[in-house]
């Protein structure tokens, strides 16, 4: 769920973004398309470093540390 939720605030902040620049650019047509797959690689790279960093669960039966 949280990365869905994290898909979507992509999407969004990287549309805005792609608005103003194109605006500032001179206002040509807008690519729609492109932002999408910048969120989308974006959620994947952040789905990643969150696996790679989340330490791994330890069971309460053992005492080792």
């Amino acid at each position: 769920m949280k990365y869905f939720i994290t898909l979507i605030w992509a999407v969004l902040l990287i549309e805005m973004i792609n608005f103003v620049l194109n605006s500032l650019s001179g206002g040509g047509p807008l690519n729609v398309v492109t932002p999408l797959f910048v969120a989308v690689i974006i959620v994947i790279a952040l789905a990643l470093l969150d696996v790679a960093t989340t330490p791994p669960k330890q069971s309460q039966d053992t005492n080792e540390i």
